[in-house]
């Protein structure tokens, strides 16, 4: 029997739907992956769920739900800009129109570095150093701690997308601290899944970001596993994780 599960995304963003196929490829006959973009900002207005973002946040959900979809994870920046909080909102709201299990790309996140015993992270953001603060905040307040914060300046989504994938690979090894264990990539955009793998094997430690996670959370909902090292080390375990909203 075919598996669904929805990625639920702003309408600026590509990163998602870049890589998902492809990390996926393993699983191809038994699980589907239907997008649905709604036409909310990359960040939300606040930590509250608004009355304007609502019903467009109820409109897409309903169409994963129509999809038939197993499990729903939603790949917006706004879980990172304004904790994890907001994260749980977002997923019982989700949850609530769906019938169905949700997360967030955030969520996700901490639950994969709690598993791992991985408290140190060098943290990278696609945009400006005030939009980077904020983030360090969310990952601060879950209990970890920022050993360094690279903040790239950059304005939109697009150009988040269109970095190359060279320079993305320098990024990583110039974001990286003695003091890490891990670096952490917020957002989706940034393409990170292709060069991963590599990284981590220069590095010595494992590299997270956004667009990666939203998969790997997809799947841990569903109780699935993907063995695909050449997409990182978070592809290389088999054991599902736990990341239901309500144990973070």
């Amino acid at each position: 029997m075919q598996q669904r599960i929805g990625h639920l995304v702003p309408s600026t963003s590509v990163g998602v739907e870049r890589w998902v196929a492809q990390i996926c490829k393993p699983l191809a006959i038994e699980v589907s992956h239907p997008i649905a973009r709604a036409s909310l900002p990359e960040v939300m207005s606040g930590p509250a769920i608004a009355p304007s973002q609502s019903g467009e946040l109820t409109r897409a959900a309903a169409q994963l739900a129509d999809a038939g979809v197993g499990a729903v994870v939603w790949g917006g920046s706004s879980s990172d800009l304004h904790g994890a909080a907001h994260g749980r909102a977002m997923a019982r709201w989700v949850e609530e129109v769906t019938g169905v299990r949700a997360s967030t790309v955030t969520l996700g996140q901490i639950d994969l570095l709690s598993r791992r015993d991985l408290v140190s992270i060098a943290l990278v953001s696609a945009g400006n150093e005030q939009t980077a603060g904020r983030v360090a905040d969310t990952y601060l307040a879950a209990g970890f701690k920022i050993a360094s914060v690279t903040a790239l300046g950059l304005a939109t989504a697009r150009e988040a997308a269109e970095l190359p994938v060279s320079r993305m690979r320098r990024v990583l090894k110039e974001a990286d601290s003695l003091d890490a264990q891990c670096i952490v990539v917020a957002g989706t955009e940034l393409p990170v899944a292709p060069v991963a793998a590599l990284a981590e094997r220069e590095l010595g430690k494992p590299v997270y970001d956004g667009a990666r996670v939203a998969v790997r959370t997809g799947l841990d909902l569903l109780g699935l596993s993907v063995t695909a090292p050449e997409w990182g080390e978070m592809f290389g375990a088999r054991k599902p994780a736990g990341v239901c909203c309500d144990t973070h």
